[in-house]
């Protein structure tokens, strides 16, 4: 029950940090976006239900609080955590570059998805300063996963034993 109350806090606060502290004063593709890593956090790392019970507020902390078309963060969300469900069952992370390489996949994927979605319902999304800038938050989030990630596991392992 404490990783689901921690994921919960960490969403809910990295989620109010962004929108109403810093979103004034970084760009948009500075901001780590808490409530996608812990979606990812419940997947690879919380087994069954309490997974998905941890992954469902931050999915509706992002479809509220980024602009969209109406469910399209929330599904995406939802994919995000069945795809890292189904990456932590079948591989053992062993390093950082793991982790950092199965959060940068993730972000990327769900871009690549956003983007079709919006595509696909007649918008534009994209042109090469909001491809960079992804590249940026992609960047950066997956850099901060690692850190977050391998310190909350330590200390839940710790005190496991």
């Amino acid at each position: 029950m404490r990783p689901l109350l921690v994921l919960l806090a960490l969403s809910f606060a990295g989620t109010a940090m962004n929108v109403w502290l810093l979103s004034g004063f970084l760009p948009w593709f500075l901001l780590p976006d808490f409530s996608f890593l812990a979606i990812v956090y419940s997947g690879l790392f919380l087994p069954g239900p309490l997974g998905f019970l941890a992954a469902l507020p931050p999915a509706v902390f992002r479809e509220v609080t980024i602009s969209g078309p109406p469910g399209v963060f929330f599904l995406a969300s939802l994919g995000v955590y069945f795809a890292a469900s189904e990456i932590g069952r079948r591989i053992f992370l062993r390093t950082e570059v793991y982790v950092l390489l199965i959060v940068a996949g993730l972000l990327a994927a769900e871009s690549v998805s956003v983007v079709l979605l919006l595509v696909l319902e007649g918008g534009n999304p994209f042109s090469l300063l909001w491809g960079a800038e992804e590249v940026v938050r992609i960047a950066w989030t997956s850099l901060l996963a690692v850190f977050l990630f391998m310190d909350l596991y330590g200390r839940w392992q710790r005190i496991r034993e």
